[in-house]
């Protein structure tokens, strides 16, 4: 699915607070896959926010640690490695979960990582390990699929139909991010390190 079904169910905000835009060669690089194009466009049109109240998007790049994409990947996947409960394993291995949200109270949608990225399913898991769901649609469809009602998750995020379907964090109260020039601000990438990934990617994209 294509992120139009999202705009279509949730119209982003005129002014995205801190969209990323790119570049996205070095943080591919690094992961040894390129990443789904409907959340590329979901980062680029919605920016920094809360969907329903209760869900972030992790950014790449951002300020704001408990969001940030990069991080959240070793913060979230680390405390799993033992768990014997989940029924696929951890990114980087093949087919593994790779976290892309979390709710505020620790449920978290990761991707499968099985094929190419438009082929990306979701798996939704809550902070204990009780409740589990794989879901046959991309993120987009997922978010639009909460939006409109279609998808019903079991046991998770708990939505109310009065809740804001998406809200800037500058809405909210919440100081916007900025986006970030030098990665090593976020415990990412200096300048040289960003120009270097950036020159490999280009020399040997990764896997899509």
């Amino acid at each position: 699915m294509t992120i139009e079904a999202l705009i279509k169910a949730i119209p982003p905000p005129v002014l995205p607070a801190a969209p990323f835009e790119g570049p996205w060669e070095p943080l591919e690089y690094q992961l040894g896959t390129a990443l789904p194009e409907d959340y590329k466009a979901l980062v680029r049109r919605y920016g920094h926010g809360t969907f329903f109240e209760i869900l972030h998007i992790h950014v790449p790049r951002s300020r704001v640690s408990h969001v940030r994409f990069e991080t959240s990947i070793r913060e979230i996947c680390e405390p799993l490695r033992e768990a014997d409960e989940l029924p696929y394993p951890l990114w980087p291995q093949a087919g593994g979960l790779l976290p892309v949200g979390r709710s505020e109270v620790g449920d978290t949608v990761f991707w499968i990582v099985d094929g190419p990225p438009s082929t990306w399913r979701i798996f939704l898991c809550d902070r204990d390990l009780m409740a589990m769901q794989t879901l046959d649609c991309d993120l987009t469809g997922f978010l639009a699929g909460l939006a409109t009602g279609h998808i019903q998750p079991k046991d998770f995020l708990n939505l109310m139909p009065e809740d804001a379907l998406f809200e800037p964090w500058n809405r909210r109260g919440e100081a916007p991010p900025e986006a970030i020039e030098d990665w090593t601000q976020s415990g990412g990438y200096g300048q040289t390190t960003l120009r270097s990934l950036t020159l490999k990617a280009q020399l040997k994209p990764p896997k899509s």
